[in-house]
């Protein structure tokens, strides 16, 4: 830009260079006469008159226009001020409702509505406000508005979604998100919480009202097939009764997710009600390589009926034996070692899982096992049971989005209602079982 407005001037300044060679090469007098006056002067005079007399006139208009603009310019001035105002005050809402302080958010945006009413974003911080205040009522107002401006259509959804959900009015969730999908098809957001309210309609017997709205086709299909066995699984367990059905229902939940344990487990149980045992050491030992578990040792030990507590430690070895170095296999071999009298191998594994630090389970169960070999040397007995005593407990499941513990696994976390989140915690850290599988 400043190269174009430096060519600009250029151009000006060779004009007037012309003009003035162009009066110096042809000189002349100018004669005007009027109003009984005569007037001579030499042209290079009169030009130099005409361009002062119309640089003066701009200079006037330019200075008038600026005293008839002050009027404007102050009007712009107060609008600045109250614009910035606003937006202060707006900030001011979205930091208090921030730090949770629903009260001084709905303070401030009352006066931010007054100085900026046509402003989308106060009507949201209005309604976030009224939501966090529980006025579900003047929350669904300040929503509704939202879903007239396209651009803020999809926030005016969401916040009635939630409120929705608030009140466990799945169907009109589902309605929402129908909307809400068609607006945008690839939010991940919308994709989860569709699949949640199509988990909330099967539990409470409105599948249906379900339609998959070609959901899948932006989901992976490990994912897809992990919801699909959901949805299945929660038709199983109506049918419990029904043990035909219930094999059916858990035998196609196992194809789509072979990882749910308690979905393996169950399975496997109805396939030796069935006298189907080799089936059901299948289903288990397909799960165990995807996600060990003690849950499978023990389902695994009822496919063979009248063991000896040797033998079955026998058997679990050609289970575990596909996730050797697995905490889950430590604890199910170390069980079992302890049933079948193995004290030696019993400590082993047990020591292996007590080198990531004392936890309640291990530090018990080798108590048990100085008092079922050792009974009289109480000193290391009162050790081991005052380090269980001291120990916390490590394994069990938990909702990994609330950190709530729960006793069995479920497809909704009854604290937080996060679905499909409750996972199996076992022995030790993370990072050094990572380690230790590789």
């Amino acid at each position: 830009m400043r190269w174009m407005q430096g060519t600009r001037f250029f151009f000006k300044l060779a004009i007037i260079c012309g003009l003035a060679v162009f009066l110096t090469l042809y000189p002349g007098d100018v004669s005007l006469k009027w109003v009984g006056y005569q007037v001579e002067m030499p042209i290079a005079v009169l030009f130099t008159v005409f361009f002062a007399f119309t640089a003066i006139c701009i200079f006037l208009h330019h200075f008038w226009r600026k005293i008839w603009d002050i009027p404007k310019r102050y009007y712009q001035f107060l609008q600045k001020r109250r614009q910035h105002k606003g937006e202060k005050l707006l900030i001011e809402s979205l930091t208090a409702i921030s730090a949770h302080q629903p009260e001084e958010a709905q303070s401030s945006i009352e006066l931010a509505k007054v100085l900026l009413p046509n402003h989308p974003l106060t009507v949201f911080v209005a309604a976030q406000s009224a939501h966090m205040l529980k006025d579900n009522v003047k929350a669904a107002q300040y929503f509704e508005s939202m879903l007239h401006d396209t651009s803020m259509r999809f926030l005016g959804l969401r916040g009635l979604i939630l409120l929705a959900k608030d009140q466990h009015d799945w169907v009109q969730v589902d309605h929402l998100l129908k909307q809400a999908l068609a607006l945008r098809p690839d939010s991940p957001w919308v994709q989860q919480e569709i699949l949640g309210a199509q988990l909330h309609l099967a539990q409470n017997g409105q599948e249906k009202t379900i339609s998959t709205h070609g959901i899948h086709r932006y989901l992976p299909k490990k994912e897809w097939h992990q919801h699909q066995a959901l949805m299945l699984w929660s038709q199983a367990e109506k049918v419990r009764d029904d043990q035909a059905a219930f094999r059916t229902l858990c035998q196609k939940a196992h194809v789509l997710a072979p990882e749910n344990i308690v979905i393996s487990v169950n399975l496997a149980r109805t396939l030796v009600l069935a006298h189907h045992h080799y089936k059901a050491q299948k289903v288990l030992l397909t799960t165990y390589k995807h996600n060990p578990h003690r849950d499978l040792g023990y389902a695994w030990s009822e496919t063979f009926t009248r063991t000896e507590p040797i033998q079955q430690y026998k058997q679990l070895e050609k289970l575990t034996s596909i996730m050797p170095n697995h905490p889950e296999t430590w604890w199910i071999m170390a069980e079992a070692a302890k049933e079948a009298q193995l004290w030696g191998q019993a400590r082993r594994y047990l020591e292996t899982i007590l080198a990531y630090g004392d936890n309640q389970s291990a530090c018990r169960l080798m108590a048990e096992i100085e008092e079922a070999e050792y009974p009289y040397n109480r000193e290391v007995i009162h050790e081991w049971w005052l380090r269980a005593y001291n120990a916390s407990k490590q394994e069990g499941w938990y909702c990994k989005s609330c950190a709530y513990p729960s006793d069995t696994w479920q497809i909704t976390c009854h604290h937080c209602g996060s679905i499909n989140r409750i996972e199996w915690r076992t022995f030790g850290r993370k990072d050094n079982l990572l380690l230790l599988s590789s």
